[in-house]
């Protein structure tokens, strides 16, 4: 049987390494294109789903499956296949040759994971040195600004409500959820987005960032600024 091998990579102070895109964001990419590729609405698709067996399945748990906040078990990965008429494989988006992280220390190619899946078994790409918190969210924040030409408002806001610079703020969104700010909030109306008007999805963004700023505070002692306290008690619902 054929088996792919990898180079060992040059380990120097300072490598830069591509990206790698976690599993469940790969697999959200591949299950949303099956289902419009099928012409499905999320109903439609949680519907067929629960006649499969998936039985705790609605519109919102589709949802979450294509925006990357929902963690697929193997079971679900292959109804999902069944359900949306093609193979584990065909789930499995983006070019060959990019990165997919399996575990923190566990990256293959898309290429690889493709193979892997069609019982062909591959080696994991080895890691270089794992990154502190820190230096992880000023490689993010440089990310942002490069996309968006310059950082979020909202993570602006909530560096000046925390009294912190931005890089601080980054970093300390970046060690509780993993991603910014920002990111974080679009990642929580995304399952809302569809069911609200513009102005809806305007009021609740607001109220979001009010939310996620409250719970940063919460997690560390932080700098108040001499104009702008920090607000620590919870927004008004």
């Amino acid at each position: 049987m054929y088996r792919r091998t990898w180079q060992t990579l040059p380990r120097a102070e300072g490598l830069v390494m591509a990206r790698a895109t976690p599993l469940r964001e790969v697999l959200a990419v591949g299950v949303r294109t099956a289902r419009l590729n099928l012409g499905l609405r999320q109903e439609d698709a949680a519907t067929r789903l629960r006649s499969l067996g998936l039985t705790s399945w609605i519109r919102g748990t589709v949802a979450q499956a294509e925006v990357g906040a929902r963690r697929l078990t193997l079971e679900e990965l292959m109804v999902l296949a069944i359900a949306y008429e093609t193979t584990p494989v065909g789930l499995v988006a983006g070019e060959d040759g990019a990165l997919v992280e399996l575990t923190p220390d566990a990256q293959i190619t898309v290429a690889d994971l493709r193979a892997l899946l069609s019982n062909q078994p591959v080696s994991v790409q080895p890691r270089a040195r794992r990154k502190g918190v820190a230096e992880a969210a000023r490689e993010r924040l440089k990310v942002g600004q490069a996309r968006s030409g310059e950082a979020s408002d909202a993570d602006r806001h909530a560096a000046r409500r925390l009294g912190m610079s931005l890089e601080e703020a980054t970093a300390a969104a970046f060690k509780r959820w993993g991603r910014t700010l920002a990111e974080e909030r679009d990642r929580r109306l995304a399952e809302r987005a569809a069911e609200l008007s513009p102005r809806q999805l305007q009021a609740l963004r607001g109220h979001t960032t009010r939310e996620l700023i409250v719970e940063l505070a919460g997690d560390q002692p932080v700098r108040s600024h001499p104009d702008r306290p920090v607000e620590t008690r919870a927004p008004r619902r």
